[in-house]
Order: C-alpha cells, then structure tokens, then sequence
C-alpha cells in the first residue's frame, strides 16, 4: 500500500494518507474534514539514491570536510 502526500485546498493542511491499490475511499482533511484535497508530488527519494553512495574515492561531494558518514 503506497503512502500519498495530500493538501487540503480549503485550509492548505499538508498530510499523508496510506491508500490500498484501488481504493475507492474518499480522502478528507484531517484538520477541517473537507474533502477539497488534492495529492501532490512527494519530494521523497528524488535526488538521492545511487548518487550518494560511497564513491571509489573514498569522499563525496556533499560534504566540504570528507569526514560525513558517506565518506567513512
């Protein structure tokens, strides 16, 4: 069951709500109940991943000092 990022366009409540695959249950905002919500993208896992893996270099270019838990 995917999590969805929701916002409410009444009162502008940001939330998540765990949806099963093909559910046809109406999303309500959990602050004002209204159900003007509409989902949004999530920012999770974009730009991550694979790009902050250690390198071979034994360092990454997110961190000035090389002493981050990436670069050890």
């Amino acid at each position: 069951m995917p999590i969805y990022e929701y916002i409410c366009e009444n009162c502008q409540k940001r939330f998540e709500v765990l949806v099963k695959l093909n559910s046809l249950v109406k999303i309500t905002c959990p602050d004002c109940q209204s159900e003007r919500v509409k989902r949004i993208i999530s920012a999770f896992g974009i730009g991550g991943g694979a790009s902050r893996l250690k390198g071979g270099s034994g360092s990454c270019s997110g961190c000035s000092s090389h002493s981050c838990s990436t670069c050890k």
